[in-house]
């Protein structure tokens, strides 16, 4: 039984259920889930929670996550991205390479994006690419996101009527970097689409953390231990604390609320979970009581790991 995270590198080719699947099948167990999707044709960062680690799926998904896109200016699509019909094609100019990096970096920071057509978000209950599938109008969501960190890492190549260029991006939860390029593009005054991509951060794992699918088949069941980062490692961030009262013990044990003036001068930082231990091992993982400000609750309760 493991329990915890596999950062996993997703290649081309393979839907985020298709590496859950496979990942059941490595690993003789059914409790797997991924934490966030990535399309067929984008490669990179796919942390995958099994057992205990599950339970922690929505909050690693609240972490910032980081891309490698490119952009090409000169051609739009239906889908935002290299793979979908053309819509548009403009010479996009002689667009200066200042005029660019300066449009870039305007992005960083908050911004309203569009949600893209062919998407899973539901409008009235249908997911925006059924509306797209059948040709039908619908008012996409306009959202706010966050960008942390944009900048061009490569050289602005030039063809007769294509502009093409990297950035790396780090940004908040449900970002859409297709339509970020798009955004770009038509900052520019050209029509723009994402050419390729690829995730090189999730929930605090970066490429260097990740293991391929083949190569963690081929482990031993010591080796595929060693690739997990178990459910203390996830939770490292925030404010770890040890039991070492018998009646507190029993309290987290059995997810009871517990009185908030008698915990909260024990963390360091009163804005995070606080996490307690037992052993070192987690075992109960609290927040603030919605409602009753001199109470803490449950958040996610694991079973001894």
């Amino acid at each position: 039984m493991y329990n915890g995270v596999f950062p996993i590198f997703k290649e081309k080719g393979m839907t985020s259920h298709d590496v859950v699947y496979k990942m059941r099948k490595i690993l003789h167990m059914k409790k797997v889930g991924h934490t966030g999707t990535l399309d067929p044709e984008v490669t990179g960062v796919l942390p995958v929670v099994v057992g205990e680690g599950t339970k922690l799926s929505e909050f690693m998904q609240t972490r910032d996550k980081s891309y490698s896109a490119e952009v090409t200016l000169g051609i739009s699509t239906e889908t935002e991205d290299a793979h979908g019909e053309i819509i548009e094609e403009s010479n996009p100019g002689p667009i200066p390479d200042e005029l660019i990096d300066r449009t870039i970096n305007s992005f960083k920071g908050s911004y309203r994006q569009q949600v893209p057509l062919y998407s899973s978000v539901k409008v009235d209950g249908r997911k925006l690419y059924e509306y797209a599938r059948k040709n039908q109008p619908v008012d996409r969501p306009v959202k706010t996101v966050f960008i942390k960190d944009i900048v061009r890492t490569s050289d602005i190549i030039r063809t007769d009527d294509r502009i093409t260029f990297k950035i790396d991006v780090t940004c908040s939860k449900g970002t859409y970097i297709r339509t970020l390029a798009v955004d770009i593009g038509r900052s520019l005054g050209a029509p723009a689409h994402m050419s390729d991509l690829m995730r090189t951060g999730s929930c605090g794992f970066g490429i260097e953390d990740t293991v391929r699918l083949d190569e963690l088949a081929q482990l031993p069941e010591e080796g595929k231990k060693e690739c997990l980062k178990p459910v203390r490692e996830i939770v490292k961030s925030e404010n770890l604390l040890e039991i070492s009262d018998a009646e507190l013990l029993f309290k987290v044990k059995n997810g009871q609320k517990l009185i908030k003036s008698d915990i909260i001068e024990m963390v360091n930082d009163k804005n995070k979970y606080i996490v307690f231990l037992d052993e070192g091992v987690p075992i109960g993982m609290y927040h603030q009581h919605p409602s009753k400000e001199n109470e803490l609750k449950p958040y996610r309760m694991f079973n001894r790991l």
